[in-house]
């Protein structure tokens, strides 16, 4: 969905229109879930988590003054991730393994990836699920999160390579 798709349909969700907020959902669902599962690793916490953003999108809509709604909605999804975070005291989140999702297209390269999300730290699980997941610009990641535009390129770049070099040492 383009941003300025997404403008309008929250302009008609403002009005109570539940069409859409439906294309919204339909849209935005999977990103939302796959960012808030990258930042807590519980697929039953990141359903939760997507379900939240969405009722409280329904509920109270972003401003009109909002000028990205798209990074609003993935503010308010990793804002509430880092909260449900907080609420179980452990920011070692992966020490279990998370349930997959749908355990029938469950195959090697997810469990791999997954394993090599661990050797993330949080802040770089948040901005790597929030440019590829999201589709966020770095410049936005940066305002979302409240680090320098340098900061964010220099932890995504990080991560990046420690999830090839995870990668390339798991499959020797």
């Amino acid at each position: 969905m383009k941003d300025a798709d997404l403008k309008v349909n929250i302009s008609k969700v403002r009005a109570g229109d539940k069409e859409a907020f439906g294309i919204i959902y339909s849209e935005l669902k999977k990103p939302v879930f796959t960012v808030a599962l990258r930042i807590v690793g519980d697929v039953p916490l990141a359903e939760d988590i997507t379900q939240d953003v969405f009722v409280k999108l329904f509920l109270l809509p972003p401003p009109s003054s909002v000028k990205n709604p798209r990074a609003w909605i993935f503010k308010m999804a990793r804002n509430l991730s880092i909260d449900a975070l907080r609420k179980t005291q452990s920011l070692s989140i992966y020490d279990n393994e998370p349930e997959p999702y749908d355990e029938s297209s469950l195959i090697a390269e997810k469990i791999d990836l997954m394993s090599a999300f661990k050797k993330l730290s949080v802040s770089e699980r948040q901005i790597v699920a929030l440019h590829l997941n999201a589709s966020l610009k770095f410049s936005e990641i940066s305002d979302i999160m409240d680090l320098s535009l340098s900061a964010v390129y220099r932890r995504y770049k990080k991560a990046l390579k420690t999830l090839r070099d995870y990668l390339e040492v798991e499959r020797l």
